[in-house]
C-alpha cells in the first residue's frame, strides 16, 4: 500500500509563533514576558515581537482574543519551495510582522472561513528554554468542519490523526498533524469561529508540575486540568492569559508514524479527559 505524500512525508511544518491581536497589547505582552520568560526582540511597525528560545509571538493592536495568523515553519527552503509550487494558487505575501522570524521567501495562505497560515524558514534556529515549553499547537472551533477539513487535509497536506465522532458518526473534532507529532492543528465543532486555544509542550511531567506551580505563585488558576487527553496521550493544563485566550501546558504528546490509520473516539468527556471532567466545546 502506497503511502500517499503529506506535509509529514514531503514537507514536514512545524509550528513556529503566532500573530495575535489585544486591544490592551502592553498588558498582553507583559502577561508573556513575565509568566513565558519572552524577550522583547523588536517592533514590526505597531506589533510587539516577543521570543525567547522555543517560543515566539507577535502582537498586533486590534481586538483581543482573535489569531491573526499561525506561522509554521518549513525544514529548509527548498523544502518550502516545493510546498509554495504545490499551493501557487493560494499564495498570497507574508505579512511583514513575518520577517522577525522567517525568511523573505515567506508566504501566506487562508482557508475557506478565513483563518491565515504563514509559511516559511526561520532565520534562527531554536534553542533550549530554561523552563522546557515549546508552542506546539493551535486550535479553533468553526461551523463548518467538513470544508475546513477538506480544505486542510486535501489543499494544504495534512493528516488526520485521530477524529472523535458522535453517536450518528459525525466527526465533532478532528486533530491534524503536519509533522511526526499528533497533532499541530485541532479543528471542533461549534457554534461560532473562534480561536480555541494553544499550546506549548514540555518534555515530562516534572514540567507540567513545575509550570503549574509558576502559574500558582502569579495567582493564575487552572481552568481546565490536570488530565490526560485520549487523542495525543498527552498530559495537560490550562489557564488563560490576560485577553481571556486559553493556554495549554502539555506532555509527552504522541509520536505518529506517516502510515498510520486515523483513531475514532466517542464524543464524551473521557477522551477529552481520562482523568476527569471534559470541556465540552458547544
Amino acid at each position: 500500500m502506497t503511502t500517499p505524500i503529506t506535509l509529514q512525508t514531503d514537507t514536514p511544518l512545524s509550528l513556529h509563533h503566532l500573530h495575535v491581536t489585544s486591544d490592551k497589547p502592553e498588558a498582553l505582552a507583559a502577561f508573556y514576558e513575565d509568566l513565558f520568560e519572552l524577550k522583547r526582540v523588536g517592533h514590526q511597525g505597531q506589533a510587539i515581537v516577543l521570543a525567547a528560545g522555543e517560543r515566539a509571538l507577535v502582537i498586533h493592536d486590534g481586538k483581543p482574543g482573535e489569531l491573526a495568523a499561525a506561522a509554521y515553519a518549513a525544514r529548509d527552503h527548498e523544502a518550502l519551495s516545493r510546498l509554495r509550487a504545490r499551493l501557487d494558487d493560494l499564495a498570497a505575501a507574508a505579512p511583514a510582522a513575518a520577517g522577525a522570524f522567517f525568511h523573505d521567501d515567506a508566504f501566506a495562505v487562508r482557508d475557506p472561513q478565513g483563518r491565515q497560515l504563514i509559511l516559511g524558514v526561520a532565520r534562527q534556529p531554536r534553542s533550549a528554554d530554561r523552563m522546557a515549553a515549546r508552542v506546539q499547537h493551535t486550535v479553533f472551533q468553526t461551523t463548518e468542519l467538513e470544508a475546513v477539513l477538506d480544505f486542510y487535509v486535501k489543499r494544504i497536506g495534512f493528516a488526520v490523526s485521530d477524529d472523535v465522532v458522535d453517536q450518528t458518526g459525525k466527526v465533532m473534532t478532528c486533530f491534524l498533524r503536519s509533522d511526526d507529532e499528533h497533532h499541530t492543528l485541532a479543528f471542533f465543532r461549534g457554534s461560532s469561529n473562534a480561536w480555541d486555544h494553544h499550546c506549548y509542550e514540555t518534555q515530562c511531567w516534572n514540567d507540567i508540575r513545575d509550570w503549574g506551580d509558576r502559574f500558582a505563585r502569579a495567582r493564575r488558576s487552572i481552568f481546565f486540568g490536570p488530565g490526560r487527553h485520549g487523542p495525543g496521550n498527552n498530559l495537560f493544563f490550562m489557564v488563560t492569559d490576560p485577553d481571556g485566550n486559553r493556554v495549554e501546558l502539555s506532555a509527552e504528546l504522541e509520536q505518529v508514524e506517516p502510515a498510520k490509520l486515523p483513531g475514532v473516539w466517542p464524543h464524551e468527556e473521557y477522551t477529552l479527559n481520562s482523568w476527569g471532567r471534559g470541556w465540552i466545546r458547544t
